[in-house]
């Protein structure tokens, strides 16, 4: 499919694709635990069934409202591959210590954390930025931002050898600026400097920051202008973790870019650190 934004792949997607199907016996999550927090509705709810479907040895979801949890828990279970457990904490990663007991009764029941998957988040206040309140952008932080901290540095600890980190983002925190979106791309450029921090001080980590996709979720409010399937997220995400993309981290990819395109160019990107990287053009920093 063509792409309907400036793509690095020449291949452009909108649904899963047999390249990153979660059974793929090279993409398996096999003995692996895995957290997503944010992971029992939308975009989260998908990666969540992905790594349940990829064998995963756990999965556990974290999140503010028990409700959704229990809803969550059951549908990733109905798919989940033979021997998965499936799980969830309520927390509100906005409390540091909350979060940090979360992830240590994780590692203690289930073992150390193999992918840590960062996707709570809201919208936030929308409208001009001369209108915007300072109250709802630091609303707007906390949520987007300060629960990525917290829950990068409960996972650091608890963290298996070789492990993954992976952001879900967006690409309105890189992409030339949208009038009127209001405090939901300037959180989430926060998040994404903060990953690149995090990748240059845990270089045994694989970090990687990553636009999951645009699907009518509560998010956006379910806009029917949303091309995309939540599964195609939840699918790049098992295929981001698995050893076929070791070479992307600490770089920012789409779930829409070609898999096996990104792959064909592992020298290139290898080769140049620029590539894939937030960064200012024509300075090599």
């Amino acid at each position: 499919m063509a792409p309907s934004f400036p793509s690095f792949t020449k291949t452009w997607h909108t649904k899963p694709y047999p390249y990153i199907d979660p059974t793929r016996p090279e993409l398996s999550a096999k003995g692996k635990n895995v957290v997503v927090t944010g992971g029992a509705t939308g975009i989260g709810l998908a990666i969540s069934v992905a790594f349940a479907k990829a064998g995963a040895k756990s999965v556990v979801i974290m999140g503010r409202r028990a409700d959704k949890l229990e809803e969550g828990k059951k549908t990733i279970t109905a798919a989940a591959a033979a021997g998965t457990t499936v799980s969830y904490k309520v927390v509100d990663l906005v409390k540091k210590e909350d979060t940090v007991a979360a992830f240590n009764a994780v590692a203690q029941e289930f073992g150390k954390i193999d992918v840590l998957i960062a996707n709570a988040s809201v919208f936030g206040q929308g409208g001009m930025i001369a209108d915007l309140t300072a109250e709802g952008l630091m609303s707007t932080v906390e949520l987007n931002a300060v629960t990525v901290l917290h829950s990068l540095q409960a996972f650091l600890p608890n963290a298996a050898n070789g492990a993954v980190f992976i952001h879900s983002n967006t690409s309105m925190a890189h992409t030339a600026p949208w009038p009127g979106a209001g405090t939901y791309p300037l959180s989430k450029a926060l998040a994404l400097k903060l990953m690149d921090y995090a990748a240059a001080e845990h270089p045994d980590l694989r970090i990687i920051s990553t636009h999951p996709c645009w699907a009518p979720t509560d998010l956006n409010g379910h806009t029917a202008a949303a091309p995309d399937s939540p599964d195609l997220a939840g699918h790049t995400f098992v295929w981001l973790a698995s050893p076929e993309a070791d070479f992307l981290k600490g770089k920012f990819v789409w779930s829409n870019w070609d898999a096996e395109e990104l792959v064909a160019r592992k020298e290139e990107i290898l080769a140049d650190k620029s590539l894939l990287t937030w960064m200012v053009n024509g300075v090599p920093a």
